[in-house]
């Protein structure tokens, strides 16, 4: 008799444990789908007015003498300011999206030269305005790599714009990609102050380039989708010498699923 109720009570034991567990499991996937939920509400409530500043802030630079030239100094600062953050509130979104396994890569084959070209055409502006060269380097025959056009030049993007506010007047920031053993590798490199080694350990983590401006996504954002193409991120620095980030991807993307290291 005593055996049996050892037996007894070690079963419901287990059966309180496992309910324990799955209550657990409930309750975090809620509260995820929950966070899922309030960041892309809050995201969509500030992205409408802000495409109506942006709008409106075109408008007044592009009205010539109606507006003094102070003036549309003033309109292009806060067309600026509005792009930046509306751009911010993206890539809230698209981490989300990729903590919850949601983003899907629409795969197509793309030039590789005219990822690079075009991303020094669309940061030609900013680099002008901040003394700033950007160079594009790459061999005839780079050709093509199979990825998400969209989510590349939205990594290009990143890792230019970082390398842009981090060069100093008269520096030199170079956009390059070459081919190595089955994968294309696109780099981008400064020459400006470069990145403190007690930093370069954590620098792909989230809100880690609070300090460099903007909510510190950016380098997150472009670790997680280089994974999500089945690559992988490398960081080259020394203190005072730039930087070099390069994505080594391979020349099909594998559609990696989202990463939990890249969770809130």
């Amino acid at each position: 008799p005593n055996a049996i109720r050892v037996a007894f009570g070690d079963v419901t034991d287990a059966r309180k444990l496992e309910r324990a567990l799955a209550d657990r499991s409930a309750a975090l996937a809620e509260a995820e789908r929950l966070k899922r939920d309030f960041v892309g509400n809050v995201s969509y409530e500030l992205r409408t007015p802000l495409t109506t500043i942006i709008g409106y802030s075109e408008l007044l630079e592009r009205s010539g003498e109606n507006l003094s030239e102070r003036g549309r100094g003033h309109a292009a600062a806060v067309r600026t300011a509005a792009t930046q953050l509306a751009r911010s509130i993206d890539d809230v979104l698209d981490m989300a999206q990729i903590d919850a396994d949601e983003m899907a890569l629409d795969l197509e084959d793309v030039h590789v030269a005219d990822l690079l070209t075009q991303a020094a055409e669309r940061w030609a502006k900013d680099a002008e305005a901040a003394g700033v060269t950007i160079k594009v380097e790459r061999p005839d025959d780079i050709g093509l790599i199979r990825g998400d056009s969209k989510r590349l030049t939205q990594t290009l993007d990143h890792l230019t714009e970082n390398a842009v506010r981090q060069t100093p007047a008269g520096g030199l920031v170079t956009i390059a990609a070459r081919r190595a053993l089955g994968e294309i590798q696109l780099q981008v490199t400064d020459t400006g102050r470069g990145i403190p080694f007690h930093v370069q350990a954590h620098i792909f983590d989230r809100f880690i380039g609070r300090e460099r401006g903007g909510p510190g996504l950016g380098l997150a954002l472009v670790k997680a989708l280089v994974e999500l193409h089945g690559g992988w991120v490398a960081l080259e620095s020394e203190p005072g010498s730039g930087a070099t980030f390069t994505c080594h991807l391979p020349e099909a993307a594998q559609g990696a699923a989202g990463h939990p290291e890249l969770r809130f």
